[in-house]
């Protein structure tokens, strides 16, 4: 729902990776000679240009994240790529490997990938940022940021547009244009390393546009660990808006665990209770919210498994600028970090409100709880194995690999847990040990 001209601008709560990958995709859109979107109030919007860049440079933002924003930003103001050379040198630096422990790549090595990023900036193909423009900065620039698969392969930009819409019904019939969103990149690892992060019980730990999967009904679970049906109550944010949709979730995890996937749609019950609130508010925003995300194996291609996300969406109030961000910024942030192992190598960052100390029991509690229940999901198979020799024809003496194997996870289990106390110690150390109440 739009917020009225006489309502007060609320409170900029966004974290520092939202409010980058938000402020950069606004700010240029309004140098394009786009009306700014109501859901960013002036007060929220930062200086320019350069400071839209810098932000985006030091914040905690995978750096394909960073990257893809920044030459979808300059594809639509182009004279900026010059204007603000020393934001876009920053963004570089900030995502070149760097070497003999220095904190920043090398001039030479930045001034390089500049022209690898001018030659695209420039590229034909009018304002928006297409796949096609990646796949050339990949090929001009991919020996100097060393991308690895997923980052070579992802696919997350110039899928959002007016051009590439499908008809979907509303969950009363109605047939209704809706944007489609995908996402994808390649992975050396199995679809079974992506059972957590699939799981959209998760993906508030991955993305900071995600805020909760609140359950709203018990969880009907499949035999032999093959996935589950729920309902969860999604709260998204996006600019000042907060977006609660009721989704009917289904998990699911194949027998052989070459694929894992869950699909989603708006409960149908949920949101004919909501759409009868008194209060707007209480509405559901959205009337088609639907789709798959998936991680599956794809032999004989450049890596063996395909990670894939495709959402079609359409607001009940007709707001466009909800799905282009959704495009642009949500759905990137939150599927390159699932390429990053968003669970076990970096969290969301903390409100503000949280003091370090507690920032840090937090993390060290978070990654912990995220180490077992991975260590959960890879010591099945060996058990089933383990059960098999026993209940087979015959009695299999190699039941001693399968312990084995389990001692293997769980030593590197507890391996990684060590690390985590490692880290906690530190954060403890570097706290404000006057900033506890």
């Amino acid at each position: 729902m739009s917020r009225s001209s006489t309502d007060p601008p609320p409170d900029d709560r966004r974290d520092d990776r939202r409010r980058a990958l938000e402020n950069a995709c606004v700010i240029f859109l309004e140098a394009s000679a786009q009306p700014p979107p109501e859901e960013f109030p002036a007060t929220w919007r930062p200086a320019g240009p350069a400071q839209a860049l810098e932000d985006l440079a030091t914040s905690r933002t995978p750096r394909v994240v960073k990257l893809q924003h920044m030459i979808q930003a300059l594809r639509r103001d182009p004279k900026a790529y010059e204007r603000q050379g020393d934001a876009v040198r920053l963004v570089l630096a900030h995502t070149l490997p760097t070497v003999d422990g220095d904190d920043l790549p090398p001039r030479p090595r930045v001034d390089a990938a500049m022209r690898h990023l001018g030659e695209v900036v420039r590229a034909p193909g009018g304002r928006r940022f297409e796949e096609r423009h990646w796949l050339q900065f990949v090929e001009g620039a991919g020996e100097l940021f060393q991308f690895d698969v997923p980052e070579r392969t992802f696919r997350g930009r110039g899928r959002c547009n007016d051009l590439e819409t499908a008809r979907k019904r509303t969950p009363e019939g109605k047939l209704v244009d809706s944007v489609v969103i995908t996402s994808e990149f390649l992975s050396d690892q199995p679809p079974s390393d992506f059972i957590d992060y699939i799981d959209p019980r998760n993906w508030p730990n991955c993305s900071s546009f995600w805020q909760d999967m609140a359950p709203l009904t018990r969880a009907t679970r499949l035999p032999g660990g093959g996935g589950y049906d729920r309902v969860f109550d999604e709260v998204v944010d996006i600019g000042s808006r907060t977006l609660r949709v009721p989704l009917a979730v289904g998990f699911r995890v194949s027998r052989d665990r070459s694929r894992v996937w869950v699909r989603f749609n708006i409960d149908p019950d949920q949101y004919a209770e909501r759409k009868g609130a008194t209060d707007p508010e209480d509405r559901v925003p959205v009337d088609v919210d639907t789709g798959t995300v998936s991680a599956e194996l794809r032999p004989g291609g450049p890596a063996r498994t395909l990670v894939r996300a495709t959402k079609y969406l359409h607001m009940a109030d007709n707001d466009g600028m909800v799905p282009e961000l959704a495009c642009d910024a949500g759905w990137p942030d939150l599927m390159i970090a699932m390429a990053e192992r968003c669970a076990t190598r970096w969290l969301r960052e903390e409100p503000v409100t949280v003091t370090p100390v507690d920032a840090a029991i937090m993390r060290f509690v978070d990654e912990v709880a995220a180490e077992y229940q991975q260590g959960i999901g890879e010591t099945s198979p060996h058990f089933r194995r383990l059960i098999g020799r026993f209940t087979g024809a015959s009695w299999d003496p190699r039941w001693i690999n399968d312990l084995l194997d389990i001692g293997k996870v769980t030593a590197n289990r507890y391996g990684a847990v060590a690390s985590s106390v490692r880290g906690l110690a530190d954060g403890l150390r570097n706290a404000d040990r006057g900033g506890r109440p």
